[in-house]
């Protein structure tokens, strides 16, 4: 009965140890996943991060783009209107001449 209990006790200590490295083994892969969610948690972090940089970079330059636009929109605007002004100075006696002229039938 000795040798029983031995072979018994053995098959105890190994199922024992065996138990262990399924719990160890369970353990490290649980962490192993926890550690991979976590990695791909922070990838997704920096990417985010890297997207919105690029937004705001985007965003900033059509703003300045746009505002260069608008600029010289405006510039261009007032080039005319210069140059309307400069046709009022020059041609202002003879328009109201013509305008008279023809208000008062002196042209038939």
């Amino acid at each position: 009965m000795n040798g029983t209990n031995e072979l018994l006790r053995a098959i105890l200590k190994i199922d024992e140890e065996e138990r262990a490295r399924t719990q160890a083994t369970e353990e490290y892969r649980q962490k192993a996943q926890a550690d991979k969610a976590a990695q791909a948690k922070q990838l997704e972090e920096r990417a985010m991060e890297d997207m919105r940089r690029e937004v705001d970079e985007f965003s900033q330059a059509e703003k300045n783009r746009a505002e260069q636009e608008l600029a010289n929109q405006a510039k261009r605007k007032q080039q005319i209107l210069d140059q309307l002004d400069q046709q009022l100075a020059k041609n202002k006696d003879a328009w109201v001449q013509a305008i008279l002229t023809r208000v008062l039938g002196g042209g038939q």
